[in-house]
C-alpha cells in the first residue's frame, strides 16, 4: 500500500490527503513512505509540516534528514538547516550512517547561494572536502554556484577548476558567473570557456545559452550574437519562452531589429518574454512598436513589471510627451505598491527630458533610498535644462555627502562651467577628474576642450585635443567653435580642413561654426561653397541656424540684394534672427530702408522686442535723421518698452570657493 501512497505523491496529489491515507491505513510507521511525504511537503512548499512530520517519523534514516535538511536550505531557512545538520553529525555513527552524503551538503551550498550566505558556504565547502564528497559532480556544481552567487569570482573559479569531474551545471554556473559581473575581461574569459566546453563535448542547454548570450551588449558584437543564434539551432536547441526573452534581449542590445521581429512571430509569449520584446523596442527607438506591445499586454492581461514600466519611460522620453510620462508614473504608482530605484532614476530622466524640473526635483525628494545614478539623473537634469548654477550647487551637495563622481557627473558640471565661463571652478573640477583618473575618459576630454574654449583658453583647449587618443566629432565641434567666437576664423577653417584630412564626417554644428567665421571674414565665395557641400556632399540638411549665417555673410559683405534674394528663396519662413542678422548689418553700412523692413518683420514676430527701436534709432542718427530718431524714442517709450540691464546672475569666485571647499570635504 505504501507504494502506492509514494507513487500518487510522485505524480503530483498534494501531500496532506496522502499523509492523512498513510495514518488512517496504519502505513505511517513505512520509513520510505514518510520520505516521500516529507519530499511532497517541502515542494509545495509547506516546510512547518515537513518538519512535525519529520518530528514524528519512527524511524528515521539518512535520505530523511537529507531531505529535509536540504530542502529547508533551498527554501531559504538557513538557520533550520544548519541546525538540523548540527543534530545529524551529532547522530552519526549511533543511528544508521556514519556521515552526510552529498544531497546533503549539495543543498546546504544551494540554500548558502540563495542566502548569498558566504561565511557558511565556506563551512560547508570545508565540510564537502573533510566528508570526501568534492569529486560529486552535483557536489562541485553548487559550490561553483555557490560562490558565483556570493560574488566571489576568484573562489568559484577555483572550486571549477579544481573539481575532478565537471556537468554541464558547473559549466553554466561558471560561465553565469564571468557574465554576471560586468567586466569585459570576464566576459572574453565566458566566451572561451563556452568555446571549450563545446570542443570537449560538454552540450549546452538552454540555460547556458541563456548565460552566454549576455555577453553581447553592444552594436559591434551583434555578428558574434549571431553565430551563438545559429549554434543553437545547429544543435536543435528548442527555443523555448525563456531562451527566446534572452534572445530578443541580446538582439535589441546589438541593434538587431529585424532578427527581434522575426523571433517574436515565433516564440510563445508569457509576461516575461512581452517585457524583453518591450524593452528591446525602447532601446532602438521603434516607440509606436513597444507601445503596440504594451497595449497587448494589457490586452492580454499579462502581468507588468517595474522593468516594463522602465522602458515605457524610455519611450516617452523618446517621445518628450511630459503629459505621456505623468500617465505612465500614475500608472506604475497605482499598480505597485513601492517602486524600485531603477525605475525611480527612468522617472527623473524621463521629467528631466520632457523638461518637467519640479517632477523631477519631487520624485528625488521622496526617494527613500538613492544612489549614485539618483544624483547623477537630478544632476543632469539641471544640466540639461540650462541651470548651470543649480548643478554646481548640487555637485557640491554631493561631494559634501562623500558620494562618489561618475564620469556623467563631472562632464555635466564642466558643460556647467562652460555655460557660465566659470573657469575657476572648471579648474578645480579638472583636477578632481584627474584625481578621480578619469580625465582620459573621450567625454571628459570634450568637456574640458569645450570649457577651455568658452573661457577663452584656447591654447589650453588645444593641448588637451592634441593629447586626445580617441577624438570624436564632438572633439573637433568644440575646437573649431572655439576659434571661430574668439577670433581665429582662419585657424578654424585650418581646422576644418584637417577633420576632411582624418576622415572625420562633419556635421551641421561644424557647418554653422564654418559658415559664421567666413561670415566675419567675409568670405563670401568660400561660405556659399561650404554651404553647398552641406547638402552635396555631406548629405546634411540645412538649418535654420545656417539659413542665418548666410543671410549675415551677404549682409556683413554690404551685398544686401543677394541677402534679400536669398531669404526670398528659403524653403521655410525666416525667424527673428534671420532678420536681427539683417537689421544688424544694416546698422553698420547705414541701409535705412531695409533696415526698416528688418525691424517691421522682427515686430510682427516679436512686438514686446524693444531692439529694432533702439537699432533704428541709431541708424537715423549715423545718417543725420534726429527727427526719425527722436520719433523711434518717443515710440518706444509710449509702448514702455524695456530693455533690461545687463546683468552677471552668478558669483564665479563665491561659487568657485564652495565648489573649492566641497572637494575639500569629498577627499577620503
Amino acid at each position: 500500500m505504501h507504494d502506492h501512497l509514494a507513487a500518487l505523491l510522485r505524480s503530483g496529489h498534494r501531500p496532506q490527503p496522502v499523509h492523512g491515507a498513510a495514518i488512517k491505513l496504519g502505513c505511517i510507521a513505512s520509513t520510505f513512505l514518510c520520505n516521500n511525504i516529507l519530499l511532497g511537503y517541502l515542494r509545495h512548499p509547506l516546510p512547518m509540516d515537513a518538519r512535525r512530520l519529520f518530528d514524528e517519523v519512527p524511524r528515521r534514516n539518512l535520505v530523511s534528514w537529507s531531505v529535509l535538511i536540504s530542502g529547508s536550505a533551498r527554501l531559504g531557512a538557513l538557520a533550520e538547516a544548519f541546525l538540523l545538520f548540527s543534530d545529524m553529525l551529532r547522530g552519526a555513527g549511533r543511528e544508521s550512517w556514519d556521515r552526510p552524503d552529498s544531497f546533503v551538503l549539495g543543498g546546504l551550498a544551494a540554500g548558502c547561494a540563495y542566502a548569498r550566505g558566504i561565511a557558511a558556504g565556506t563551512q560547508v565547502h570545508a565540510c564537502v572536502v573533510k566528508f570526501g564528497v568534492n569529486e560529486d559532480e552535483s557536489v562541485a556544481a553548487a559550490l561553483v554556484d555557490m560562490y558565483a552567487k556570493c560574488g566571489w569570482v576568484n573562489s568559484s573559479w577555483r572550486a571549477f577548476t579544481l573539481a575532478p569531474h565537471r556537468s554541464v551545471v558547473s559549466w553554466t554556473s561558471m560561465i553565469a558567473c564571468l557574465v554576471n559581473h560586468g567586466w569585459s575581461g570576464y566576459h572574453d574569459t565566458a566566451l572561451v570557456l563556452f568555446k571549450k566546453m563545446l570542443a570537449l563535448k560538454v552540450w549546452p542547454t538552454n540555460v547556458t545559452f541563456s548565460c552566454i548570450l549576455k555577453v553581447f551588449d553592444m552594436p559591434e558584437l551583434l555578428p558574434a550574437g549571431m553565430q551563438i543564434h545559429g549554434c543553437l539551432l545547429k544543435m536543435g536547441t528548442e527555443v523555448d519562452t525563456t531562451l527566446g526573452s534572452a534572445l530578443m534581449t541580446m538582439y535589441g542590445r546589438c541593434g538587431g531589429v529585424d532578427e527581434i521581429a522575426r523571433l517574436a512571430c515565433r516564440i510563445r509569449h508569457d509576461s516575461f518574454s512581452r517585457t524583453s520584446l518591450l524593452g528591446a523596442y525602447a532601446r532602438n527607438g521603434y516607440n509606436v512598436e513597444a507601445l503596440e506591445v504594451f497595449r497587448e499586454m494589457i490586452t492580454e492581461n499579462m502581468a507588468v513589471d517595474q522593468s516594463a514600466m522602465t522602458s515605457l519611460l524610455r519611450v516617452c522620453s523618446s517621445f518628450g510627451q511630459l503629459r505621456m510620462a505623468r500617465e505612465v508614473h500614475c500608472y506604475a504608482l497605482k499598480i505597485f505598491f513601492k517602486l524600485d530605484i531603477v525605475l525611480l532614476n527612468a522617472t527623473i530622466t524621463v521629467y528631466s527630458r520632457c523638461g518637467d524640473i519640479t517632477s523631477a526635483e519631487t520624485v528625488f525628494k521622496l526617494m527613500g533610498k538613492k544612489d549614485i545614478i539618483s544624483w547623477t539623473a537630478l544632476l543632469t537634469c539641471y544640466a540639461q535644462n540650462g541651470l548651470a548654477r543649480e548643478v554646481l550647487m548640487f555637485f557640491r551637495e554631493m561631494l559634501r555627502r562623500g558620494l562618489g563622481s561618475p564620469v556623467f557627473c563631472v562632464t555635466g558640471v564642466l558643460r556647467a562651467c562652460s555655460t557660465t565661463s566659470n573657469l575657476a571652478a572648471g579648474l578645480q573640477i579638472h583636477s578632481r577628474a584627474l584625481k578621480l583618473g578619469i580625465d582620459d575618459d573621450t567625454s571628459v576630454e570634450n568637456a574640458l576642450v569645450t570649457l577651455y574654449a568658452s573661457c577663452g583658453s584656447v591654447q589650453i583647449a588645444w593641448k588637451i585635443f592634441n593629447s586626445m587618443r580617441n577624438r570624436s566629432i564632438i572633439s573637433w565641434n568644440a575646437l573649431l567653435t572655439s576659434f571661430s567666437q574668439h577670433g581665429n576664423e582662419v585657424a578654424a577653417i585650418q581646422l576644418f580642413d584637417m577633420m576632411q584630412e582624418a576622415g572625420v564626417c562633419p556635421d551641421d554644428f561644424t557647418f554653422a561654426s564654418l559658415l559664421s567665421s567666413c561670415s566675419r571674414m567675409g568670405h563670401v565665395t568660400q561660405g556659399c561653397v561650404y554651404f553647398k557641400q552641406m547638402k552635396e556632399n555631406y548629405n546634411l540638411e540645412h538649418k535654420m541656424v545656417h539659413y542665418t549665417c548666410i543671410v549675415d555673410l551677404f549682409a556683413r559683405a554690404g551685398r544686401f540684394c543677394d541677402a534679400m534674394d536669398f531669404i526670398d528663396a528659403m524653403p521655410c519662413e525666416p525667424d527673428q534672427i534671420v532678420w536681427e542678422a539683417l537689421l544688424a548689418s544694416c546698422r553698420v553700412h547705414g541701409n535705412l530702408e531695409l533696415g526698416r523692413i528688418a525691424a517691421r518683420k522682427i515686430l510682427e514676430i516679436r512686438p514686446e522686442d524693444p531692439s529694432p527701436y533702439i537699432i533704428l534709432s541709431s541708424i537715423h542718427a549715423s545718417v543725420d535723421m534726429w527727427d526719425e530718431k527722436a520719433w523711434n524714442r518717443t515710440v518706444f517709450d509710449t509702448q514702455r518698452a524695456r530693455k533690461d540691464m545687463g546683468s552677471s546672475w552668478i558669483d564665479p569666485q563665491e561659487l568657485s570657493d564652495n565648489i573649492f571647499d566641497a572637494l575639500q570635504v569629498g577627499v577620503t
